[in-house]
Protein backbone atom coordinates (compact mmCIF):
# COMPACT_ATOMS: atom_id res chain seq x y z
CA UNK A 1 0.00 0.00 0.00
CA UNK A 2 1.08 3.55 -0.62
CA UNK A 3 0.10 6.55 1.46
CA UNK A 4 -1.05 10.00 0.48
CA UNK A 5 -1.34 12.66 3.16
CA UNK A 6 -4.42 14.74 2.54
CA UNK A 7 -3.49 17.75 4.64
CA UNK A 8 -2.62 19.58 1.46
CA UNK A 9 -5.88 18.44 -0.10
CA UNK A 10 -7.80 19.90 2.80
CA UNK A 11 -6.07 23.26 2.52
CA UNK A 12 -7.86 23.80 -0.76
CA UNK A 13 -10.90 26.05 -0.43
CA UNK A 14 -13.01 24.68 -3.24
CA UNK A 15 -14.87 21.42 -3.48
CA UNK A 16 -14.23 19.14 -6.43
CA UNK A 17 -17.90 18.67 -7.08
CA UNK A 18 -18.27 17.41 -10.59
CA UNK A 19 -16.44 14.32 -11.74
CA UNK A 20 -16.96 12.49 -15.03
CA UNK A 21 -20.23 10.59 -14.96
CA UNK A 22 -21.30 12.49 -11.83
CA UNK A 23 -24.17 14.85 -11.25
CA UNK A 24 -23.17 18.43 -11.71
CA UNK A 25 -25.90 20.77 -10.46
CA UNK A 26 -28.30 21.13 -7.58
CA UNK A 27 -31.42 19.05 -7.95
CA UNK A 28 -33.81 22.00 -7.86
CA UNK A 29 -32.25 23.34 -11.04
CA UNK A 30 -34.00 20.54 -12.91
CA UNK A 31 -37.48 20.72 -11.45
CA UNK A 32 -38.94 22.20 -14.60
CA UNK A 33 -37.37 19.66 -16.95
CA UNK A 34 -39.72 17.19 -18.57
CA UNK A 35 -39.23 13.49 -17.91
CA UNK A 36 -37.79 11.76 -20.95
CA UNK A 37 -38.76 8.24 -21.92
CA UNK A 38 -37.72 6.03 -24.81
CA UNK A 39 -38.85 8.27 -27.64
CA UNK A 40 -41.19 6.93 -30.28
CA UNK A 41 -39.17 6.52 -33.45
CA UNK A 42 -40.26 6.80 -37.04
CA UNK A 43 -41.85 3.64 -38.42
CA UNK A 44 -38.73 2.69 -40.36
CA UNK A 45 -37.01 1.71 -37.09
CA UNK A 46 -37.74 -1.53 -35.25
CA UNK A 47 -36.15 -2.76 -32.03
CA UNK A 48 -34.22 -6.02 -32.46
CA UNK A 49 -32.22 -6.56 -29.27
CA UNK A 50 -31.70 -5.04 -25.81
CA UNK A 51 -28.98 -5.61 -23.22
CA UNK A 52 -29.65 -4.05 -19.80
CA UNK A 53 -26.68 -3.65 -17.47
CA UNK A 54 -28.17 -2.78 -14.09
CA UNK A 55 -27.09 -1.92 -10.59
CA UNK A 56 -29.02 -3.60 -7.78
CA UNK A 57 -31.60 -1.52 -5.96
CA UNK A 58 -31.76 -0.20 -2.37
CA UNK A 59 -29.79 -2.30 0.12
CA UNK A 60 -28.74 -2.00 3.72
CA UNK A 61 -25.45 -0.17 4.45
CA UNK A 62 -22.28 -2.16 3.78
CA UNK A 63 -20.21 -0.96 6.75
CA UNK A 64 -20.41 -3.03 9.91
CA UNK A 65 -18.57 -0.54 12.13
CA UNK A 66 -20.74 2.55 11.81
CA UNK A 67 -21.05 2.72 15.59
CA UNK A 68 -17.34 3.58 15.70
CA UNK A 69 -17.82 6.62 13.47
CA UNK A 70 -20.27 8.56 15.63
CA UNK A 71 -21.44 8.61 19.25
CA UNK A 72 -24.99 9.10 17.99
CA UNK A 73 -27.37 6.18 17.36
CA UNK A 74 -27.66 4.90 13.80
CA UNK A 75 -30.97 3.73 12.34
CA UNK A 76 -31.67 0.03 12.65
CA UNK A 77 -32.38 -2.25 9.68
CA UNK A 78 -34.32 -5.49 9.70
CA UNK A 79 -32.08 -7.37 7.22
CA UNK A 80 -28.37 -8.18 7.08
CA UNK A 81 -25.69 -5.76 5.95
CA UNK A 82 -25.55 -5.45 2.17
CA UNK A 83 -28.92 -7.14 1.57
CA UNK A 84 -31.66 -5.85 -0.70
CA UNK A 85 -34.46 -4.34 1.37
CA UNK A 86 -38.19 -4.79 0.84
CA UNK A 87 -38.23 -1.20 -0.42
CA UNK A 88 -35.45 -2.06 -2.86
CA UNK A 89 -37.47 -5.02 -4.12
CA UNK A 90 -40.50 -2.77 -4.58
CA UNK A 91 -38.48 -0.19 -6.52
CA UNK A 92 -36.84 -2.78 -8.77
CA UNK A 93 -40.26 -4.27 -9.43
CA UNK A 94 -41.37 -0.84 -10.60
CA UNK A 95 -38.51 -0.88 -13.09
CA UNK A 96 -39.47 -4.36 -14.24
CA UNK A 97 -43.05 -3.28 -14.89
CA UNK A 98 -41.88 -0.26 -16.85
CA UNK A 99 -39.43 -2.17 -19.04
CA UNK A 100 -41.98 -4.89 -19.77
CA UNK A 101 -44.46 -2.24 -20.93
CA UNK A 102 -41.84 -0.58 -23.15
CA UNK A 103 -40.58 -3.85 -24.66
CA UNK A 104 -44.15 -4.90 -25.45
CA UNK A 105 -44.92 -1.50 -26.95
CA UNK A 106 -41.93 -1.85 -29.27
CA UNK A 107 -42.96 -5.39 -30.21
CA UNK A 108 -39.79 -7.06 -28.98
CA UNK A 109 -41.78 -9.02 -26.41
CA UNK A 110 -45.45 -9.89 -26.23
CA UNK A 111 -47.71 -10.35 -23.22
CA UNK A 112 -46.92 -14.05 -22.81
CA UNK A 113 -44.35 -15.62 -20.52
CA UNK A 114 -41.00 -15.27 -22.29
CA UNK A 115 -38.77 -18.22 -23.08
CA UNK A 116 -35.04 -17.79 -22.54
CA UNK A 117 -34.43 -17.06 -26.21
CA UNK A 118 -36.60 -13.97 -25.67
CA UNK A 119 -35.60 -12.87 -22.16
CA UNK A 120 -32.56 -13.99 -20.19
CA UNK A 121 -31.72 -12.82 -16.66
CA UNK A 122 -28.19 -13.13 -15.28
CA UNK A 123 -27.16 -11.80 -11.87
CA UNK A 124 -24.15 -11.78 -9.62
CA UNK A 125 -24.54 -14.26 -6.78
CA UNK A 126 -24.74 -11.64 -4.02
CA UNK A 127 -28.12 -11.56 -2.30
CA UNK A 128 -28.80 -7.97 -3.36
CA UNK A 129 -28.18 -8.70 -7.04
CA UNK A 130 -30.06 -11.99 -7.17
CA UNK A 131 -32.99 -10.49 -5.27
CA UNK A 132 -33.01 -7.38 -7.49
CA UNK A 133 -33.11 -9.48 -10.65
CA UNK A 134 -35.86 -11.65 -9.16
CA UNK A 135 -37.90 -8.56 -8.24
CA UNK A 136 -37.48 -7.20 -11.77
CA UNK A 137 -38.65 -10.37 -13.53
CA UNK A 138 -41.49 -11.13 -11.11
CA UNK A 139 -43.12 -7.77 -11.81
CA UNK A 140 -42.17 -7.67 -15.48
CA UNK A 141 -43.62 -11.12 -16.09
CA UNK A 142 -46.07 -11.96 -13.27
CA UNK A 143 -46.95 -15.64 -12.80
CA UNK A 144 -44.28 -16.67 -15.30
CA UNK A 145 -41.49 -18.21 -13.17
CA UNK A 146 -38.72 -16.60 -15.21
CA UNK A 147 -35.40 -18.02 -14.01
CA UNK A 148 -32.59 -15.79 -12.76
CA UNK A 149 -29.24 -17.37 -13.63
CA UNK A 150 -26.20 -16.96 -11.39
CA UNK A 151 -22.90 -18.69 -10.70
CA UNK A 152 -20.73 -19.07 -7.62
CA UNK A 153 -20.29 -16.51 -4.87
CA UNK A 154 -17.30 -14.90 -6.62
CA UNK A 155 -18.49 -14.73 -10.21
CA UNK A 156 -15.51 -13.38 -12.21
CA UNK A 157 -17.86 -11.62 -14.64
CA UNK A 158 -18.97 -9.25 -11.87
CA UNK A 159 -16.13 -9.39 -9.34
CA UNK A 160 -14.42 -5.93 -9.51
CA UNK A 161 -10.89 -7.15 -8.85
CA UNK A 162 -7.47 -6.59 -10.39
CA UNK A 163 -6.54 -9.25 -12.95
CA UNK A 164 -3.27 -8.03 -14.46
CA UNK A 165 -0.32 -9.63 -12.68
CA UNK A 166 2.51 -7.53 -14.10
CA UNK A 167 4.61 -5.18 -12.00
CA UNK A 168 4.45 -2.56 -14.74
CA UNK A 169 0.64 -2.52 -14.61
CA UNK A 170 0.59 -2.09 -10.84
CA UNK A 171 3.16 0.69 -10.93
CA UNK A 172 1.34 2.68 -13.61
CA UNK A 173 -2.09 2.05 -12.08
CA UNK A 174 -0.90 3.12 -8.63
CA UNK A 175 0.58 6.34 -10.00
CA UNK A 176 -2.67 7.16 -11.82
CA UNK A 177 -4.72 6.51 -8.68
CA UNK A 178 -2.35 8.56 -6.52
CA UNK A 179 -2.56 11.45 -8.98
CA UNK A 180 -6.36 11.44 -8.81
CA UNK A 181 -6.29 11.22 -5.03
CA UNK A 182 -3.82 14.08 -4.78
CA UNK A 183 -5.98 16.39 -6.86
CA UNK A 184 -9.20 15.85 -4.92
CA UNK A 185 -10.28 19.02 -3.11
CA UNK A 186 -12.79 17.89 -0.53
CA UNK A 187 -12.06 19.89 2.61
CA UNK A 188 -15.52 21.48 2.88
CA UNK A 189 -17.15 18.09 2.38
CA UNK A 190 -14.95 16.34 4.93
CA UNK A 191 -15.45 19.04 7.55
CA UNK A 192 -19.21 18.87 7.00
CA UNK A 193 -19.17 15.09 7.51
CA UNK A 194 -17.09 15.48 10.68
CA UNK A 195 -19.70 17.86 12.07
CA UNK A 196 -22.60 15.58 11.14
CA UNK A 197 -20.92 12.62 12.83
CA UNK A 198 -19.59 14.46 15.91
CA UNK A 199 -16.47 12.66 14.76
CA UNK A 200 -14.17 13.86 17.54
CA UNK A 201 -16.42 12.15 20.09
CA UNK A 202 -16.42 8.86 18.18
CA UNK A 203 -14.63 5.60 18.98
CA UNK A 204 -12.58 6.15 15.85
CA UNK A 205 -11.14 9.29 17.43
CA UNK A 206 -11.10 8.55 21.16
CA UNK A 207 -9.83 4.98 20.93
CA UNK A 208 -8.15 4.63 17.54
CA UNK A 209 -6.80 8.20 17.59
CA UNK A 210 -8.03 8.93 14.07
CA UNK A 211 -9.65 12.30 14.68
CA UNK A 212 -9.21 14.44 11.58
CA UNK A 213 -10.67 13.45 8.22
CA UNK A 214 -8.51 16.12 6.59
CA UNK A 215 -5.17 15.43 8.29
CA UNK A 216 -5.24 11.62 8.52
CA UNK A 217 -3.61 9.66 5.71
CA UNK A 218 -5.26 7.73 2.89
CA UNK A 219 -3.62 4.50 1.73
CA UNK A 220 -4.20 3.06 -1.72
CA UNK A 221 -4.49 -0.73 -1.80
CA UNK A 222 -3.92 -2.28 -5.23
CA UNK A 223 -3.44 -6.04 -5.13
CA UNK A 224 -3.98 -8.86 -7.62
CA UNK A 225 -7.28 -10.62 -7.07
CA UNK A 226 -8.70 -7.86 -4.88
CA UNK A 227 -10.87 -4.82 -5.41
CA UNK A 228 -8.93 -1.53 -5.50
CA UNK A 229 -9.43 0.30 -2.25
CA UNK A 230 -8.64 3.42 -0.28
CA UNK A 231 -8.06 3.01 3.43
CA UNK A 232 -8.31 6.10 5.60
CA UNK A 233 -10.55 9.14 5.97
CA UNK A 234 -12.10 8.91 2.50
CA UNK A 235 -13.24 5.35 3.22
CA UNK A 236 -14.56 6.38 6.64
CA UNK A 237 -16.55 9.27 5.18
CA UNK A 238 -17.76 7.19 2.25
CA UNK A 239 -19.06 4.49 4.62
CA UNK A 240 -21.10 7.05 6.56
CA UNK A 241 -22.46 8.58 3.35
CA UNK A 242 -23.51 5.15 2.11
CA UNK A 243 -25.68 4.79 5.21
CA UNK A 244 -27.16 8.28 4.77
CA UNK A 245 -28.06 7.64 1.12
CA UNK A 246 -29.61 4.22 1.68
CA UNK A 247 -31.59 5.51 4.66
CA UNK A 248 -32.91 8.34 2.51
CA UNK A 249 -33.94 6.01 -0.32
CA UNK A 250 -35.47 3.57 2.15
CA UNK A 251 -37.83 6.34 3.20
CA UNK A 252 -36.70 6.67 6.82
CA UNK A 253 -37.86 9.78 8.69
CA UNK A 254 -35.34 12.56 8.20
CA UNK A 255 -34.23 12.37 11.84
CA UNK A 256 -32.92 8.90 10.90
CA UNK A 257 -31.12 10.23 7.81
CA UNK A 258 -27.87 11.80 9.03
CA UNK A 259 -29.81 12.91 12.14
CA UNK A 260 -31.66 15.46 9.99
CA UNK A 261 -28.47 17.46 9.47
CA UNK A 262 -28.57 17.44 5.66
CA UNK A 263 -31.10 20.12 4.89
CA UNK A 264 -31.03 20.77 1.14
CA UNK A 265 -29.75 19.70 -2.26
CA UNK A 266 -26.59 21.76 -1.92
CA UNK A 267 -25.58 19.87 1.21
CA UNK A 268 -26.34 16.52 -0.43
CA UNK A 269 -24.08 17.49 -3.32
CA UNK A 270 -21.44 18.57 -0.81
CA UNK A 271 -21.23 15.16 0.85
CA UNK A 272 -21.69 13.20 -2.39
CA UNK A 273 -18.52 14.84 -3.72
CA UNK A 274 -16.69 12.52 -1.28
CA UNK A 275 -18.37 9.39 -2.60
CA UNK A 276 -17.79 10.45 -6.19
CA UNK A 277 -14.17 11.26 -5.46
CA UNK A 278 -13.64 7.89 -3.79
CA UNK A 279 -15.07 6.01 -6.76
CA UNK A 280 -13.23 8.22 -9.20
CA UNK A 281 -9.91 7.18 -7.66
CA UNK A 282 -10.54 3.43 -7.48
CA UNK A 283 -12.58 2.86 -10.65
CA UNK A 284 -12.19 5.76 -13.06
CA UNK A 285 -8.60 5.46 -14.22
CA UNK A 286 -8.82 3.87 -17.66
CA UNK A 287 -6.09 1.30 -17.01
CA UNK A 288 -7.78 -0.06 -13.89
CA UNK A 289 -11.30 0.21 -15.30
CA UNK A 290 -10.44 -1.81 -18.42
CA UNK A 291 -8.73 -4.48 -16.35
CA UNK A 292 -11.63 -4.82 -13.91
CA UNK A 293 -14.37 -4.70 -16.54
CA UNK A 294 -12.74 -7.06 -19.05
CA UNK A 295 -14.71 -10.22 -18.07
CA UNK A 296 -18.03 -8.33 -18.10
CA UNK A 297 -17.29 -6.64 -21.43
CA UNK A 298 -16.34 -10.06 -22.84
CA UNK A 299 -19.70 -11.45 -21.67
CA UNK A 300 -21.66 -8.53 -23.10
CA UNK A 301 -19.71 -8.65 -26.37
CA UNK A 302 -20.59 -12.32 -26.78
CA UNK A 303 -24.26 -11.41 -26.37
CA UNK A 304 -23.98 -8.63 -28.96
CA UNK A 305 -22.06 -10.71 -31.51
CA UNK A 306 -23.50 -14.23 -31.21
CA UNK A 307 -26.33 -13.77 -33.71
CA UNK A 308 -27.81 -17.28 -33.62
CA UNK A 309 -28.20 -17.65 -29.87
CA UNK A 310 -28.83 -14.08 -28.75
CA UNK A 311 -31.81 -13.59 -26.46
CA UNK A 312 -33.92 -10.66 -27.57
CA UNK A 313 -33.51 -9.12 -24.12
CA UNK A 314 -30.71 -9.78 -21.63
CA UNK A 315 -30.79 -8.41 -18.07
CA UNK A 316 -27.37 -8.31 -16.39
CA UNK A 317 -27.70 -7.42 -12.69
CA UNK A 318 -24.53 -6.22 -11.00
CA UNK A 319 -23.08 -3.39 -8.93
CA UNK A 320 -22.01 0.24 -9.18
CA UNK A 321 -18.45 -0.95 -9.83
CA UNK A 322 -19.68 -2.75 -12.94
CA UNK A 323 -21.53 0.30 -14.22
CA UNK A 324 -18.61 2.66 -13.56
CA UNK A 325 -15.88 0.50 -15.06
CA UNK A 326 -17.92 -0.30 -18.18
CA UNK A 327 -18.64 3.39 -18.71
CA UNK A 328 -14.95 4.18 -18.49
CA UNK A 329 -13.74 1.18 -20.50
CA UNK A 330 -16.13 1.90 -23.35
CA UNK A 331 -15.06 5.55 -23.30
CA UNK A 332 -18.47 7.19 -23.10
CA UNK A 333 -18.66 10.95 -23.29
CA UNK A 334 -19.19 12.78 -20.00
CA UNK A 335 -22.78 13.21 -18.90
CA UNK A 336 -24.91 14.49 -16.03
CA UNK A 337 -27.72 12.65 -14.27
CA UNK A 338 -30.45 15.16 -13.50
CA UNK A 339 -32.67 14.81 -10.43
CA UNK A 340 -30.04 12.55 -8.82
CA UNK A 341 -27.10 13.09 -6.51
CA UNK A 342 -25.53 9.66 -6.95
CA UNK A 343 -22.87 8.93 -9.54
CA UNK A 344 -24.34 5.51 -10.35
CA UNK A 345 -27.72 5.36 -8.58
CA UNK A 346 -29.26 2.19 -7.23
CA UNK A 347 -31.47 0.53 -9.82
CA UNK A 348 -29.81 2.52 -12.62
CA UNK A 349 -29.43 0.80 -15.97
CA UNK A 350 -27.26 1.14 -19.06
CA UNK A 351 -29.65 0.13 -21.84
CA UNK A 352 -27.92 -0.97 -25.05
CA UNK A 353 -30.42 -1.15 -27.91
CA UNK A 354 -30.03 -2.63 -31.40
CA UNK A 355 -32.41 -0.99 -33.88
CA UNK A 356 -33.00 -1.98 -37.51
CA UNK A 357 -33.77 0.67 -40.13
CA UNK A 358 -35.83 -0.75 -42.98
CA UNK A 359 -34.97 2.15 -45.30
CA UNK A 360 -31.19 1.71 -45.07
CA UNK A 361 -31.44 -2.00 -44.22
CA UNK A 362 -28.84 -1.45 -41.52
CA UNK A 363 -28.63 -1.90 -37.76
CA UNK A 364 -27.88 0.89 -35.32
CA UNK A 365 -26.90 1.20 -31.66
CA UNK A 366 -28.57 3.47 -29.15
CA UNK A 367 -27.64 3.68 -25.46
CA UNK A 368 -29.63 5.25 -22.64
CA UNK A 369 -28.96 5.56 -18.93
CA UNK A 370 -32.31 4.81 -17.28
CA UNK A 371 -32.63 5.44 -13.55
CA UNK A 372 -34.98 6.57 -10.80
CA UNK A 373 -34.73 10.09 -9.43
CA UNK A 374 -34.13 10.65 -5.74
CA UNK A 375 -37.83 11.51 -5.42
CA UNK A 376 -38.94 8.38 -7.28
CA UNK A 377 -36.70 6.26 -5.06
CA UNK A 378 -37.61 7.82 -1.70
CA UNK A 379 -41.34 8.03 -2.43
CA UNK A 380 -41.53 4.64 -4.18
CA UNK A 381 -43.36 6.19 -7.12
CA UNK A 382 -44.96 3.96 -9.70
CA UNK A 383 -43.35 3.89 -13.15
CA UNK A 384 -45.42 3.75 -16.32
CA UNK A 385 -45.05 4.77 -19.95
CA UNK A 386 -46.81 7.99 -18.97
CA UNK A 387 -44.76 8.48 -15.77
CA UNK A 388 -41.40 6.96 -16.69
CA UNK A 389 -38.08 6.83 -14.88
CA UNK A 390 -35.35 9.32 -15.78
CA UNK A 391 -33.55 9.07 -19.13
CA UNK A 392 -30.40 10.45 -20.64
CA UNK A 393 -28.81 9.62 -23.97
CA UNK A 394 -25.25 8.29 -23.87
CA UNK A 395 -22.64 8.66 -26.59
CA UNK A 396 -19.56 6.57 -27.25
CA UNK A 397 -16.54 8.59 -28.30
CA UNK A 398 -15.67 5.85 -30.79
CA UNK A 399 -19.10 5.63 -32.44
CA UNK A 400 -20.46 8.88 -33.82
CA UNK A 401 -24.20 9.36 -33.28
CA UNK A 402 -26.80 11.19 -35.33
CA UNK A 403 -29.28 13.67 -33.88
CA UNK A 404 -31.47 10.81 -32.64
CA UNK A 405 -28.63 9.15 -30.77
CA UNK A 406 -27.94 6.33 -33.23
CA UNK A 407 -24.51 5.11 -34.26
CA UNK A 408 -23.86 2.40 -36.88
CA UNK A 409 -23.96 -1.07 -35.36
CA UNK A 410 -20.97 -2.16 -37.44
CA UNK A 411 -18.89 0.66 -35.95
CA UNK A 412 -19.94 -0.40 -32.46
CA UNK A 413 -18.93 -4.02 -33.07
CA UNK A 414 -15.58 -2.95 -34.50
CA UNK A 415 -14.99 -0.87 -31.38
CA UNK A 416 -15.98 -3.76 -29.09
CA UNK A 417 -13.39 -5.98 -30.75
CA UNK A 418 -10.66 -3.53 -29.77
CA UNK A 419 -11.60 -4.10 -26.11
CA UNK A 420 -11.34 -7.90 -26.26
Amino acid sequence: MSSVNVVELCKQKSVSAFIVFGTGLQLHAYKNLANHSFKKLESSYSLRQVVILSRHNVRTPLSKNLNELSPKPWPSWNVKSGYLTAKGALLEGRMGQYFAAWLQKEGLLDGTCPTEDKFYAYANAKQRTKASAKSFVEKAFPNCSVKVHFKGESDPVFNPVIHNTTVNFRNIARKEMEARLKHLTLNNSLIFIENILDYRDSVQCKVKKKCDLCADENSIALNIGYKPNILGPLKVAKSAIDSFVMSYYEGFPMQDVAWDLISDDTQWQLIMAISKGYHDVIFNTTLVAKDIASPLIKYMSDVFMNKKENPKVTLVMGHDANILTVLNSMNFKAFTLHKQFEKSPVGGKLVFQKWYNSNSEKNFLKVNYVYQSTEQLRDGLNLTLESPPQFIKLELKSCKVDKSGFCPWEDFIMFLKTLL
